[in-house]
């Protein structure tokens, strides 16, 4: 260090960087030229003079308002100019910075190891200073003694015994995290594997790849809810699943079907209990499919309810309205699920019950339908959109429910007929069978044994009621059952060929109403009555009079009134005989409902002959001797209790013995 005079123009200073804001440097202007202008290639000095001489002619006011624009949205392309040669100035004065360390650290090497420290060397400095020109001398030694040096050794044994300590602990606290962890998966995969062999297809989520979904939906379920029938099946700290359900996390609900009369509740179906949240996870799926195609099945019923409304179907508030009769209804709506089951039976819960299943069951069947249409080739291409009409649901159930009410209506009253001629000991029996036809299935191939019952339940319905009053007449009722028609039931009425009414009192083919059907099966019943008990004493065209003391029963005639007997006894005077057949609803409960047969008989005056209720079963009240009137009913409890007054009873006639007695001579 001695040998370099102080004069010695040295100096370990960095070279002075660039101006960070040179714009006038040829680098920088090059750049703007080829951004601005897209090269040189356009740009002369005729079209720079025009450009200035454009620029002056506006004025200073557009010098100003360029000025304030340039002030006001710096130029992006300075900024980044500026950037760059920021960072160039800054690596140009590192690499000055490292050039001058390395010839530091190489000439004072070189004194001690030329010809190594020669290498690394820059050339200037080799001519400038040359080699082994820079020394260094240790001016004081360590001053160790063997005490120091044994409580070094202590010291760093020591320390060497700590971090061995440490780091079995952290070993043995990693096994313990790894033994939990495995533990932990162990169990959620045990619990996933779970939930795939039960049956739920389990995938990745789309938005997250790393982690395991379940879709608990239907596949022919609408698209907004397919799209929504997928959850996360998350992690807890314990292992154990948790199901994420994303927008979708709401409170359960369940589809309620209520049987209302008369706006009291006397049905309803049973609301499912609400899963806890520590349940199985295949419980927490299963409830979140079920709400959501509760939710489904509860949009397509409004759907569907909209286009009821020659059905007298109603949405009102939060509820559908669907009429079952005149007092009964159906009410629908959904309800939160409980904790605890509600038990408190009504009388109308099985049909309750039966709805909300045929409900699910509806949506169901139209999801198969769905499938069946998506795995067939799809229609021509057309621009106009393809319709989306509402599932039917609703409609099939009331159709169902008119046709079997019907169906019990008619039943009922046959079934009463044949009870009411068999207690009058008629002879043959009446007897009165029901069949329900087959349905017809569509032309679909390899319909399932589900489908058909669908297809058999809910498609065109008929029913064939024959009913055989005498040897001679039987009368048959054929209801048929559209749900595609608002107009009910179609009703067609006939009589077997051989039968005398057919020419006294002819059927009524189509009627239009359950009511004219009724009214007729009564009246064709009394008919066949007067028919069966009529002979044919004619003489010259005109009925033949009877003698006196001969049996009641023989010499009755029949009249241009289907359902009225006459006979004519020796001198003139005549008797008449009227079966009457009526079926009262339960509005004249007051006179007694039911179903009754009455033969009267009078002798033949010009005052009306008038079948009074309060002469039945007794002649007692007659106006003239050898008139009266018998009554037969179905047994019901008004009459029941008006034939046995006291523990005392009146034995029932037969209609042989009612018509012998009426057909008696009592002068």
């Amino acid at each position: 260090m001695s040998s370099i005079p102080n004069e010695f123009p040295i100096s370990l200073k960095s070279w002075p960087a660039s101006k960070k804001d040179d714009s006038s440097a040829l680098p920088t202007l090059i750049a703007r030229i080829n951004f601005e202008r897209g090269g040189f290639k356009d740009i002369s000095e005729e079209s720079l003079r025009q450009e200035i001489a454009e620029a002056e002619a506006g004025g200073e006011d557009g010098s100003s308002e360029e000025e304030e624009e340039e002030e006001e949205e710096p130029d992006r392309v300075k900024e980044v100019m500026a950037a760059r040669d920021e960072i160039l100035g800054q690596i140009e004065t590192a690499n000055q910075a490292a050039g001058q360390a390395l010839d530091f650290i190489s000439l004072l090497l070189s004194k001690d190891n030329p010809v190594q420290a020669a290498v690394s060397m820059s050339p200037a400095l080799k001519e400038l200073v040359g080699t082994g020109t820079l020394g260094a001398t240790k001016l004081n030694g360590p001053q160790t003694t063997p005490a120091l040096r044994e409580n070094n050794r202590q010291v760093a044994k020591g320390w060497k015994v700590q971090n061995l300590n440490k780091t079995v602990d952290n070993i043995l606290a990693s096994a313990t995290k790894l033994e939990r962890e495995i533990e932990t998966e162990t169990k959620y995969w045990e619990q996933v594997l779970a939930v795939s062999t039960s049956g739920w297809a389990v995938c990745r989520l789309p938005g997250e790849r790393h982690t395991l979904g379940v879709r608990y939906g239907f596949s022919e379920a609408a698209p907004m809810f397919k799209n929504q029938s997928l959850a996360a099946l998350r992690r807890k700290p314990d292992g154990s699943l948790s199901l994420d359900q994303g927008i979708m996390s709401t409170e359960p609900q369940a589809l309620r079907v209520r049987i209302q009369v008369d706006g009291v509740d006397t049905g309803s179906s049973s609301i499912p209990m609400l899963v806890a949240e520590d349940a199985p996870i295949e419980s927490l799926i299963l409830q979140a499919r079920n709400a959501i195609f509760t939710t489904e099945l509860w949009q397509e019923l409004n759907r569907e309810a909209r286009t009821l409304g020659a059905l007298n179907v109603r949405a009102i508030d939060e509820t559908l309205i669907v009429p079952l009769g005149a007092t009964e209804r159906v009410v629908l709506d959904l309800a939160p699920l409980v904790d605890s089951p509600i038990i408190s039976p009504q009388p109308s819960d099985g049909i309750a019950k039966a709805i909300f299943l045929a409900l699910h069951l509806q949506l169901c069947f139209a999801h198969r339908q769905n499938l069946r249409r998506r795995t067939q080739p799809p229609p021509p291409i057309s621009s106009q959109k393809r319709p989306n009409p509402p599932y039917n649901l609703l409609r099939p159930l009331i159709t169902r429910l008119n046709h079997q009410q019907t169906i019990s209506a008619l039943n009922s009253l046959f079934t009463s007929l044949t009870t009411i001629l068999t207690s009058a000991s008629l002879s043959p029996e009446p007897s009165y069978t029901m069949t329900h036809s087959s349905p017809v299935l569509p032309p679909i191939p390899n319909l399932s044994q589900a489908e058909k019952q669908m297809w058999g339940l809910t498609d065109r319905l008929e029913s064939i009621l024959v009913f055989r009053i005498t040897p001679n007449t039987t009368l048959t009722l054929t209801v048929k059952t559209s749900q595609y028609t608002a107009a009910g039931p179609i009703f067609i009425v006939s009589l077997n060929p051989e039968s005398e009414l057919n020419r006294t009192c002819a059927a009524i083919a189509y009627p239009s109403h359950l009511g004219l059907v009724e009214e007729y099966i009564c009246y064709a019943t009394s008919c066949a009555l007067a028919s069966h008990f009529s002979s044919l004493l004619t003489s010259g065209g005109l009925p033949l009079e009877v003698e006196k003391d001969k049996e009641g029963k023989e010499g009755w005639y029949a009249t241009a009134q289907a359902n009225v007997l006459r006979k004519i006894f020796q001198g003139g005077k005549g008797k008449q005989l009227i079966f009457d057949v009526k079926n009262k609803k339960s509005k004249d409960a007051g006179k007694g409902k039911g179903v009754k047969l009455r033969v009267g008989w009078d002798f033949m005056r010009h005052e009306n002959f008038g079948v009074d209720g309060k002469r039945a079963h007794t002649e007692k009240d007659r106006k003239i001797g050898g008139e009266g009137v018998y009554e037969w009913s179905d047994g019901s409890k008004d009459d029941m209790e008006r034939m046995w007054d006291g523990g005392e009873g009146e034995v029932v006639r037969s209609l042989v013995d009612v018509i012998e007695g009426a057909g008696k001579w009592i002068g």
